[in-house]
């Protein structure tokens, strides 16, 4: 059996509260999933913000980003050291001068960083994340060190609207997706449950969903934190409650399964589908 328990942890809005407060409190349901047993662990979107700010300009915000690896990532590192485990922490990080990304970095059993991705598709339509953030150019899978062995990739919030991303971490080999958010209430009904569904029966493969809860200033985060299998079949999800942790023991041994009776992998047609991505954007189409 290849099983692995994994967790999505959804965290209380914590609206003008000091950085080290947020990090404080996600830390605290990491060691409780921890304890209880989970070897994936992933709060949700930019935790150690208000993701509030993002939606104004503020360029005294920029403050708040540190670097990758860096002190948010020494504390978690504590934790998957005790504990072995691996962390996905979504924070502000601070590149090099003036690059900035909302970033999810992978802290391994040793207490390091062992991977880190940054948002492909800020957004930039509702909220204000291109006036902060630059766009990550790179997809990343990785093995836990520890048998499943379960290859794992990740993206971020906006991400999941396009099936381009969970399909290209698909094929580099990934059997479950993490997916870290930020997501109030426009982003709920069929953009939260369906797209979220879809990305398991786009690939194949388990996907993990986190978000806050509460109110934070103008707007209000719904949680819903969720596991779904790969036939697109949710198998622990959260409500609108505040500091909890959704988990799930994921076999494995399902990916094989979905994609071989669903084998939209198998005849992708990339020879057909690059004649047309290698043309102008669309509004240069149009």
């Amino acid at each position: 059996m290849r099983q692995i328990k994994v967790a999505a942890v959804q965290t209380a809005t914590m609206p003008g509260a000091p950085k080290e407060a947020k990090i404080e409190q996600a830390l605290k349901l990491v060691e409780q999933a921890s304890r209880d047993g989970c070897q994936i662990i992933l709060p949700p979107e930019l935790v150690d913000t208000d993701y509030e700010k993002f939606y104004t300009k503020d360029p005294k915000y920029f403050t708040q980003a540190e670097p990758i690896p860096g002190p948010i990532t020494d504390a978690v590192g504590r934790i998957t050291k005790q504990y072995g485990t691996y962390v996905v922490m979504p924070m502000f990080e601070r590149g090099e001068p003036g690059l900035y990304f909302n970033s999810a970095a992978t802290v391994g059993p040793d207490g390091s960083v062992v991977s880190n991705y940054r948002k492909t598709h800020v957004a930039g339509v509702q909220v204000l994340e291109k006036l902060y953030f630059r766009a990550g150019q790179e997809f990343k899978v990785w093995p836990t060190e520890f048998p499943p062995h379960a290859k794992v990739g990740i993206i971020i919030c906006h991400d999941r609207r396009y099936p381009e991303t969970s399909r290209i971490l698909a094929m580099l080999g990934a059997e479950v997706m993490l997916c870290p958010n930020a997501a109030p209430g426009y982003a709920s009904g069929v953009h939260w449950e369906m797209l979220n569904r879809m990305r398991s029966v786009d690939t194949g493969m388990f996907t993990v969903y986190s978000n806050r809860a509460g109110t934070e200033w103008e707007k209000k985060y719904f949680g819903g934190s969720m596991i779904v299998d790969p036939f697109g079949e949710v198998i622990a999800r959260a409500g609108d409650e505040q500091n909890v942790v959704v988990s799930a023991v994921l076999d494995l041994q399902l990916v094989d399964k979905a994609r071989i009776e669903v084998p939209t992998l198998r005849d992708l047609r990339h020879e057909l589908y690059v004649k047309y991505y290698s043309r102008p954007a669309y509004d240069a189409l149009v």
